[in-house]
């Protein structure tokens, strides 16, 4: 048995979907072009209490809506991958970098990178 869904519910969620499209395709590749060459390999300082909190619900939602992506339009694997760099997880490091070490997402960082003048991202090690 098939729910009926109303008409302002179905445009509610293409009108969402374009949003995260569209802010995708202009918000990522800006983020990535601005990380640092070292942004997933350096040390981080201790954070406060309520910075950690803040930095938890921003990288929650950025992996959400990443994984949402997945089959929604959008870049879900890079906003999955600056999500999980905003988080503070003990398995964040090898997560990233077997995402970095994946060919096609570290050439798609690379291409963004290099046209706009910067160099590749370090990939930690442990990469696959």
């Amino acid at each position: 048995m098939s729910v009926p869904i109303s008409h302002e519910l179905e445009v509610a969620l293409a009108v969402v979907s374009v949003v995260m499209f569209v802010g995708t395709v202009v918000a990522m590749p800006l983020f990535i072009v601005r990380l640092p060459d070292d942004y997933f390999v350096r040390s981080r300082p201790p954070r406060s209490v309520p910075r950690r909190v803040l930095t938890t619900l921003v990288g929650l939602t950025l992996v959400t809506l990443g994984i949402a992506m997945l089959v929604l339009p959008g870049q879900g694997i890079l906003t999955i991958l600056v999500g999980l760099g905003v988080l503070e997880l003990p398995f964040k490091d090898r997560l990233i970098a077997r995402l970095l070490g994946n060919a096609k997402v570290a050439g798609a960082i690379d291409k963004l990178r290099h046209k706009a003048g910067k160099g590749s991202l370090l990939i930690p090690a442990g990469a696959c």
